[in-house]
């Protein structure tokens, strides 16, 4: 019985448990408390017992595993041994860096508040010599190898480097878009592809439009902008929505936003440094046929005939 007071027997799932960086004894012991794993009144105790097995003067970030529920001794056992290798993780594409920043923290990898903190940070920018003042757009996703030792900063910088390894292989001097718009203007240009285009297929022919409709002077007119810059990211869009005043309305101003609005992909990249401008389309609309491919028209009359039909496609549908 006094073992079972004492030291309790781990109990409970197995689970992934990340120490983080610059976390004391006295932090894990409030943590390990907080959740339920050792007994509530045991954190004076697991510090003892960290101070006299030299936890506190090796402790080391990682990933470890952990029982739901199990003894003082059992927790500092475990903090004391190696971690494990890390994690592997998949950050998709067309991701804001919200949306990052809640997945890295379902990931035990960094707190969402201080990631998309950081995002928005211009010193951040800097540092990673970004040429804007947030990280929008240059965080590349992939799948990455994280050790559980890593700041915040470091899995950006981990990813801003792949985006620039991306860059270099994608650029070449053949790129009209590359000349005229610049890294930003490019990777803005991207951002908004990666977001219509929900087939992979089509983003050539998506970014020629964009393209095209820059040569022109005609707004862009994409509705991802909009629910960028409202922060509404479901949902349909309201006249007034669609008339919101803010340099990110590409349905109300000509030419790029001022950043991207979203982190594109490797297709969506290629595409915006190499649109296909064949056809001479100046006009996309949804199918809605369920296939989550477009109608590609190349004056307003083909265009309206295609809303037309991507109408009764929806109706159809009983959408």
């Amino acid at each position: 019985l006094g073992h079972a007071v004492f030291r309790p027997f781990p109990s409970g799932s197995v689970q992934s448990w990340r120490l983080q960086p610059g976390m004391g004894v006295r932090g894990v012991a409030k943590r390990l408390v907080s959740e339920g794993r050792i007994p509530l009144w045991s954190g004076p105790l697991f510090r003892a017992v960290a101070r006299a097995r030299g936890l506190d003067r090796h402790i080391h970030a990682g990933f470890f595993r952990m029982h739901e529920r199990m003894s003082v001794w059992a927790a500092v056992d475990i903090l004391t041994g190696p971690a494990e290798a890390g994690i592997r993780m998949t950050l998709p594409e067309g991701r804001t860096c919200r949306d990052l920043s809640g997945i890295l923290q379902q990931a035990q990898l960094a707190d969402s508040t201080v990631f998309a903190s950081l995002c928005e940070n211009a010193d951040s920018a800097r540092k990673l010599g970004i040429p804007v003042g947030s990280l929008e757009g240059y965080l590349f996703p992939d799948t990455y190898q994280f050790g559980g030792g890593e700041t915040p900063m470091d899995i950006a910088r981990a990813m801003h480097r792949r985006f620039l390894e991306v860059v270099k292989a994608s650029v070449d001097s053949s790129s009209p878009a590359w000349r005229q718009l610049g890294l930003n203007g490019v990777v803005t240009l991207a951002s908004i592809v990666e977001r219509e285009a929900a087939v992979r297929s089509e983003a050539p022919r998506i970014a020629g439009v964009f393209w095209s409709r820059l040569q022109q002077g005609i707004p862009l007119g994409a509705d991802p902008t909009v629910r960028y810059a409202l922060g509404k990211f479901t949902g349909p869009l309201t006249k007034s929505d669609l008339a919101v005043e803010s340099p990110y309305n590409t349905r109300v101003y000509p030419g790029l936003p001022p950043g991207p609005i979203a982190n594109p992909g490797r297709d969506a990249l290629r595409a915006a440094l190499h649109p296909d401008t064949s056809g001479g389309l100046l006009y996309f609309v949804a199918k809605e046929d369920g296939s989550r491919e477009h109608f590609f028209g190349r004056n307003l009359n083909e265009h309206v005939q295609f809303k037309e039909k991507a109408a009764h496609n929806r109706r159809s549908r009983g959408d």
